[in-house]
């Protein structure tokens, strides 16, 4: 699954791993209400934050996509996200980093914070859509995702994996068609991980002060 422009858009697979259902939703819990026998779930959001610093995961995504790694944005450490205002966060993130926070990474704090809680009781993984392209297609794609040239280059990568999103997605269909794309990788990345087939960086994951791994997996 992906957020949307504030709502959440989710793509499931079937058995086969082929297309099977989408839905857009305005809450995270709609999503998991949606599939409660789901075997995996994978969600572009960072799951388990560090208290100061980068994590690791992070890096070494960015270090993966080389030429494409700005679109990983870090996670911010937990009191940087918890900032009443987006001033106090930029103090909260020099002391704590040694560099401001963007206002994009800033915004993104309300599907960080409405996941969290969610995501303790059910098997939901984190994932980076551009990393899990890199592994599918055995390269980085260039191509930005936005761009007509990168929407093709990624649905040509689902379909040779079986994954072929039909024309009409339904009440989904309102969603842009990068969240789209990205909510299916997404799906790939669920199937791979309850495959056993997954992998993730860092290898050996830290753990967030809850003890929940801060790991993201492709």
């Amino acid at each position: 699954m992906d957020g949307a422009k504030g709502r959440w858009i989710a793509i499931a697979l079937g058995s086969e791993g082929s297309f099977g259902s989408a839905i857009l939703v305005d809450t995270l819990q709609e999503v998991l209400d949606a599939y409660p026998k789901a075997s995996a779930i994978a969600i572009d959001v960072p799951i388990g934050l560090p208290t100061q610093g980068a994590r690791a995961a992070d890096l070494e995504a960015k270090m993966l996509l080389g030429p494409r790694r700005a679109t990983v944005f870090p996670a911010p450490p937990r009191p940087v996200l918890e900032a009443a205002t987006y001033a106090a966060a930029r103090t909260k993130a020099i002391e704590l980093t040694g560099k401001s926070i963007s206002a994009q990474s800033f915004a993104l704090r309300h599907n960080i914070l409405e996941a969290e809680p969610l995501c303790a009781n059910r098997d939901v993984y984190e994932v980076h859509p551009e990393l899990a392209y890199r592994a599918l297609s055995g390269r980085v794609l260039l191509s930005n995702k936005r761009t007509w040239n990168g929407a093709v280059e990624r649905q040509e990568a689902l379909a040779s994996v079986g994954i072929h999103l039909p024309a009409h997605l339904g009440s989904a269909g309102a969603a842009p068609v990068d969240d789209v794309l990205d909510a299916a990788i997404c799906a790939w990345s669920a199937r791979r991980i309850a495959a056993g087939e997954a992998e993730c960086v860092p290898a050996e994951p830290e753990l967030d002060d809850s003890g929940r791994p801060m790991a993201i997996w492709f």
